[in-house]
């Protein structure tokens, strides 16, 4: 507005001096009587003196126009540089924000992490502790159960050798008998504990093939057969799968071990009820088409696993064998169920 204000008067100036060229009345008048000379340095004085003014009028008037230009042109950088310095901390603030965001959210995930990691320390911490307490308990046990056959192996030996003319030749038979059953039953415990060592470890070496699931099971049932002199173990099998569908990749001749032994226990004389009989069933897995599954219904294993220390050491080798090939092994009751994948 008053950029337009100053502009109107430099118009007005100039339609003023256009005016002041023409001669003026009283001028004229005031000079009529004097000499020409004399009027000619009035009137030069006049416009010399009107000139002076009009300039001067002028030169305010543009001192005015650029003062004001000037002005203008200072607040237009000062706004400029003034919205730049607003974008700059706004930017700067937003880049702060995020900053400390992601630097709470940085510490609250590490305090998470932390704190699931004492947790789990803990966990590992008592697990190594339940785990130390059962070792320390298992060694006991096996201990005790090693030195009984060895003792008793000893002692029998002993008096075979001490005292031979003493000993009648039933006695004899009846003592190596004796001898037989508790080194057989030592070298089992001695093999299962170290084939135990080797599968924690990681150590065991295995023979690998593929190999008809059903018949490890027929084969498995025949070296029991094979073991159980008075026949009286009576074990059903049954199988839902086609030949040539049951192939696995597998130690045939650990896995058939591992089954008669789940069938028949010779040495620890567990005898069958009047009617019970053992169920062996293969089938395929419901959860997972790609499984098969084994159970073995009343299983010899399964009895008296927390007194018997070779039942519980079998029990943990047969575990960790399926699962060392992807499978699964529980036991309920009397019952023991696995999981086998297939080839």
């Amino acid at each position: 507005m008053r950029r337009i204000r100053l502009i109107l008067f430099l118009i007005m100036g100039l339609a003023g001096s256009t005016l002041a060229n023409t001669p003026v009345d009283s001028i004229e008048q005031a000079v009529a009587n004097l000499p020409a000379e004399e009027k000619i340095k009035q009137y030069s004085e006049h416009l010399a003196l009107q000139n002076a003014e009009e300039n001067a009028f002028y030169h305010s008037l543009i001192n005015q126009l650029n003062n004001s230009f000037q002005a203008k042109a200072l607040q237009t950088r000062y706004t400029k540089t003034s919205s730049l310095i607003y974008s700059v901390l706004i930017l700067i603030l937003i880049i702060f924000g995020f900053f400390l965001i992601y630097a709470i959210r940085r510490m609250y995930q590490l305090y998470q992490s932390e704190q699931e990691n004492e947790k789990k320390i803990q966990e590992l911490l008592a697990n190594t502790e339940d785990i130390n307490t059962t070792k320390a308990r298992f060694l006991q046990d096996v201990s005790y159960k090693i030195r009984t056959p060895l003792n008793s192996v000893m002692g029998l030996s002993e008096i075979l050798a001490n005292n031979p003319e003493l000993i009648e030749a039933e006695d004899v038979k009846a003592i190596s008998e004796a001898i037989q059953n508790n080194s057989q039953e030592l070298q089992q415990l001695v093999n299962a504990v170290l084939d135990l060592s080797r599968l924690e470890s990681g150590m065991m070496k295995y023979s690998l093939s593929d190999y008809s699931l059903t018949q490890i099971c027929q084969d498995a049932i025949s070296i029991v057969r094979l073991h159980d002199e008075t026949k009286s173990v009576k074990i059903y099998f049954s199988s839902t799968e086609e030949e040539g569908k049951d192939i696995i990749h597998t130690d045939v001749a650990r896995l058939t071990q591992l089954l008669s032994e789940m069938l028949y226990t010779p040495l620890h004389k567990v005898e069958q009820a009047e009617g019970e009989h053992a169920t062996l069933s293969l089938s395929r897995c419901k959860e997972n088409s790609s499984f098969l599954q084994i159970s073995i219904e009343n299983s010899p294993m399964t009895k008296n696993a927390e007194e018997d220390s070779l039942n519980s050491i079998r029990q943990k080798i047969a575990q960790l064998f399926i699962e060392h090939f992807g499978g699964t092994f529980s036991i309920q009751s009397e019952d023991i169920t696995f999981t086998y994948p297939l080839k």
